[in-house]
């Protein structure tokens, strides 16, 4: 999870003329969940953003995690607009559906 920077890293950016990378929105929304004691016999979420290189990673992350870990079962979702946040269905499906989601960034 991304905190939003201290007040001196923020008076900095300010100085620069750079916004910070925070959506202070998001950051207000969500927190982090529980950690699993293990991934055995889970459902795994992956969340991909339609770049080729991130979908062949997220694939063969998911491939050997449930070699390794014998998952239950998967789901495969790509977000439709890769710079922007997955949209509140998906969420909804991947925090409803499965007990950990995984997600890959990559050109």
């Amino acid at each position: 999870m991304v905190a939003m920077p201290g007040p001196q890293t923020q008076e900095r950016l300010r100085r620069w003329d750079i916004l910070a990378p925070v959506d202070p929105e998001a950051t207000s929304r969500w927190r982090a969940a529980s950690r699993l004691h293990s991934l055995h016999g889970k459902v795994g979420g992956f969340l991909g953003n339609r770049k080729d290189n991130a979908n062949h990673l997220l694939l063969n992350v998911k491939e050997m995690l449930d070699k390794r870990f014998e998952l239950q079962d998967a789901l495969v979702m790509d977000k439709y607009i890769y710079s922007r946040p997955a949209r509140e269905d998906i969420i909804a499906v991947l925090s409803n559906q499965c007990d950990f989601v995984v997600t890959a960034i990559a050109d």
